[in-house]
């Protein structure tokens, strides 16, 4: 019927919205992680190629140019290094916070325009009933009736339309951790609240629990890999500095 199908407009909407999104941000991150496994290979090449030439021969007076300048070699390996993990760390993090903003954006502006679509329909609350000519009843079954008309007023159901109700609008901070203080959430409200309103809000809530998960979810892997190579990194300069040593 006519209501079930303005229940399921949203969940096709939303679902829509998030699959556009997730698209965008798979592809743009794609191309980064590629750029940063070619620049993680580069700089694991770069280090075996400085075990490789620290050469117990290196120790000799003769050649101590040749271990300083490998040295100095070593130093702008690490540090581009650390210039390779905190460009990837900072651009897939920028984009990722970059695109899940626009998602948000595009999820209110759907939630505005079905909220206030759906302010207009109208459900059988709305209709306004008509007077009819009074058929003369004996007392007794008037009594009756009445009697009839309080129980089911004690066992009476809501109607299809509630009073209005305030919608939150969501914010970045609904999706990521934010860095800064965030701002309050925005509200708007209806001016009356159906199933179908509340089917729209639950389709809402859903697609945004699917982003945040994928969200969280690259940004746990981030963390893992960035703290993989941090400690890769550390114990690499143990090792190259106890080499140094040793051949000095």
């Amino acid at each position: 019927d006519v209501l079930q199908l303005h229940m399921e407009v949203p969940q096709l909407l939303y679902e829509e919205i998030l699959e556009k999104y997730v698209t965008e941000v798979s592809q743009k991150t794609s191309s980064i992680k590629h750029q940063f496994d070619q620049n993680r290979a580069k700089i694991a090449s770069q280090r075996e190629t400085n075990k490789v030439q620290l050469k117990p021969i290196l120790g000799h007076p003769n050649r101590e140019i040749d271990l300083n300048n490998l040295c100095r070699k070593e130093e702008d390996r690490a540090m581009e290094s650390g210039d390779v993990l905190s460009e990837y760390y900072n651009e897939l993090t920028n984009t990722e916070r970059s695109i899940a903003q626009a998602f948000i954006e595009s999820i209110n502006h759907c939630t505005e325009r079905l909220m206030n679509l759906f302010d207009q329909l109208i459900t059988t609350d709305d209709v306004i009933l008509g007077k009819v000519t009074e058929e003369k009843l004996p007392t007794t079954v008037l009594l009756k009736r009445e009697l009839r008309a309080k129980q089911g007023d004690e066992a009476s159901q809501p109607g299809l339309s509630q009073e209005g109700q305030p919608i939150k609008l969501l914010r970045i901070a609904d999706i990521a951790v934010e860095r800064t203080a965030s701002s309050k959430s925005e509200h708007f409200k209806t001016s009356k609240f159906t199933p179908v309103h509340e089917e729209a809000l639950s389709s809402m809530n859903k697609v945004c629990s699917e982003y945040k998960e994928r969200f969280g979810a690259v940004m746990t892997e981030l963390e893992t890999t960035s703290t993989k190579w941090t400690a890769s990194e550390e114990k690499w300069k143990r090792q190259w500095l106890s080499s140094v040593q040793h051949v000095r």
